[in-house]
């Protein structure tokens, strides 16, 4: 994964990791995710349902939820 100035990690740097294992092991290891967006100028965190292909992300829901429009 490439480190952009918007990804980078500030506080407690050293803490920080980008490479593939270990952020596959996070999401691997993780219940639920917490998906954020911004909708009609408001932002909105949304606990999913999640599950992981490789380097893609799946994630559970409605067509009619707000993410999904």
């Amino acid at each position: 994964m490439s480190v952009s100035e918007r990804s980078q990690v500030r506080r407690r740097a050293e803490r920080g990791a980008y490479d593939t294992e270990t952020i596959h092991a996070i999401l691997d290891a993780a219940p639920v995710g917490h998906v954020g967006f911004v909708a009609d100028g408001r932002p909105i965190v949304i606990p999913m349902l999640f599950g992981r292909d490789g380097d893609d992300i799946y994630l559970h829901g409605s067509v009619a939820s707000r993410l999904q429009r």
